[in-house]
């Protein structure tokens, strides 16, 4: 529930200002008002929901600067990540990444984001389990659908990500941190500018109640 709510705010579909409507989700979702209300806490605790009493749930204001930065803490943590696994890749997992690079074409949105997920996994399980945590709750705070969120950042990110192979292939670990902070980085500045071109970070939002059921 967490995930859904989230993912409409990081993608401009839930606005700055607007107030979530509890009960459109529970119709919509087919679920009680209790794990809203749950995911709603766990939202404000991230800093995208204020929760007023008496009031409701409504969404934080972000700027530009907010979204690039936190990709931006993304790429420190994921790039370190990258780093341990230019010093400890097998053969195999090597070979896998290097597989999964090789099927990132198409236009099919659906595969390239398990693609996508599958290229990071494989790199972040070099990395110590209490990294991998923070690693899985970063990514759980951008965008799911990413590759159909910004327009044409599949196309970008094969680049990113043979830079980042090829470094780990080499074992240069400095290179591959590199690599992986650039990525998540320019990542961010995407993301900015989409919700940008949606209008997320205009002043004048109005602060309305809707009831998201879908994507747009």
């Amino acid at each position: 529930m967490a995930d859904y709510l989230r993912d409409l705010i990081l993608t401009g579909t839930l606005r700055p200002g607007e107030k979530v409507d509890q009960e459109a989700v529970s119709v919509a979702l087919d679920v009680s008002r209790s794990p809203i209300r749950e995911a709603l806490v766990v939202l404000s605790r991230e800093g995208l929901i204020q929760l007023t009493p008496r009031r409701g749930a409504s969404v934080v204001r972000l700027t530009r600067e907010d979204v690039v930065d936190h990709y931006a803490l993304f790429g420190v943590v994921a790039g370190r990540a990258a780093a341990l696994a230019a010093e400890s890749l097998d053969a195999e997992s090597l070979a896998e990444l290097w597989s999964v690079h090789e099927r990132f074409t198409g236009q099919d949105m659906e595969q390239l984001q398990q693609l996508n997920h599958d290229f990071h996994r494989i790199i972040n399980l070099a990395a110590p389990r209490r990294t991998r945590w923070l690693l899985g709750h970063l990514e759980r705070s951008v965008p799911a659908n990413y590759f159909e969120f910004a327009d044409g950042w599949n196309r970008v990110a094969v680049g990113h990500h043979l830079a980042i192979l090829e470094a780990i292939a080499d074992g240069d670990g400095d290179r591959a941190r590199r690599a992986m902070e650039d990525h998540l980085l320019e990542s961010g500045r995407a993301a900015a500018a989409e919700l940008d071109a949606r209008g997320f970070f205009d002043a004048d939002t109005p602060d309305r109640t809707t009831g998201p059921v879908s994507r747009p």
